[in-house]
């Protein structure tokens, strides 16, 4: 390790615990630290020495990042992602009190309450049957990937890093272990593809085949080493199926929604159709049943309303 002096600047002290880290992390992680200490914490601290920042500066750099913090100047950036570079501004912090760099001190930062809520994107009745239909006179490798993301809700990332040896036609099972991303490094212009297993464990999941689905597995059943959505040895990143899906919707002449929309479709379908959150929730992938409340569970008032009446007619019965 480099020796570590007082005097040293917040960019050289950041350089070298992304270095110390780098063997003990995932290389999409490494990627994406590098790129949010070069995009994001070097330009706003610049030449800043490690030892003059104080917990002021980094309240100041969280406001600047939620309201400035776009690198095509259009804006602020996400509570989530803004909160992903504290976690590497605090752990390089963490890092300079160890080696004595700074003094002990307790950083700590507040991010506003208000922000607009995002509404979930979904198709519709008609253009599901649309897609669907689209799907069933236009099946190929492709197609049959778009399916697949309705019927269970898989990321862009991991339908395109499904292979057929993760779907087991025999126990009717979808085994999700890998993601594709692709990183961008410093700037836009330079960028690398990772496949890796996902990001939380939550994420690494089994998800039943529904019954309808498995005839169109089984007619397009390959090799077990070749991808899902590709029929070959070679994947398709996401940026080319988004490419894709984007073509698809044009020719059906219908909302031009995210490919990530696939994804609430399903779940709102889901829970439309009672099936329990926590259910919901596993194939999903996500962490908590909280977060698939807080993105697709949003009661109207008239709901509450026949809750509690329920609730309150059960009292009258009993007393």
């Amino acid at each position: 390790m480099k020796v570590m002096n007082k005097n040293m600047s917040i960019s050289k002290c950041m350089d070298i615990w992304l270095k110390n880290e780098h063997n003990y992390i995932k290389e999409s992680t490494y990627f994406l630290y590098l790129t949010i200490i070069e995009n994001h914490l070097k330009t706003y601290f610049k030449r800043r020495r490690m030892n003059t920042i104080s917990n002021k500066d980094f309240q100041s750099f969280v406001l600047d990042k939620l309201n400035f913090g776009r690198l095509d100047g259009k804006g602020g950036l996400s509570k989530k992602t803004v909160k992903d570079m504290t976690v590497v501004l605090k752990s390089v912090l963490t890092f300079a009190m160890k080696h004595k760099i700074i003094d002990k001190t307790e950083f700590e930062f507040k991010i506003p309450r208000k922000e607009k809520t995002r509404k979930v994107e979904v198709f519709n009745f008609e253009e599901r049957k649309k897609i669907c239909k689209y799907i069933k006179n236009n099946l190929c490798d492709q197609t049959l990937g778009i399916l697949i993301c309705i019927c269970t809700g898989l990321r862009i990332g991991e339908i395109c890093a499904l292979k057929w040896e993760d779907v087991n036609l025999r126990t009717e099972v979808i085994n999700v272990n890998h993601t594709i991303q692709r990183i961008y490094i410093n700037t836009a212009r330079k960028s690398k593809i990772i496949i890796s297993s996902p990001k939380t464990e939550s994420s690494k999941r089994k998800i039943p085949i529904a019954a309808e689905l498995m005839p169109l597995l089984q007619q397009f059943k390959s090799n077990s080493n070749f991808y899902v959505i590709s029929g070959k040895k070679r994947y398709i990143e996401p940026r080319t199926y988004r490419k894709f899906f984007k073509k698809m919707l044009n020719i059906l002449k219908i909302s031009k929604l995210k490919f990530h929309s696939l994804r609430h479709t399903f779940a709102t379908q889901a829970i439309e159709n009672g099936i329990d959150y926590k259910t919901v929730s596993e194939i999903l992938g996500h962490a908590s049943v909280g977060i698939t409340l807080n993105l697709y569970v949003h009661p109207d008032l008239e709901h509450k309303k026949e809750c509690l009446s329920k609730i309150f007619n059960n009292l009258v019965k009993e007393s």
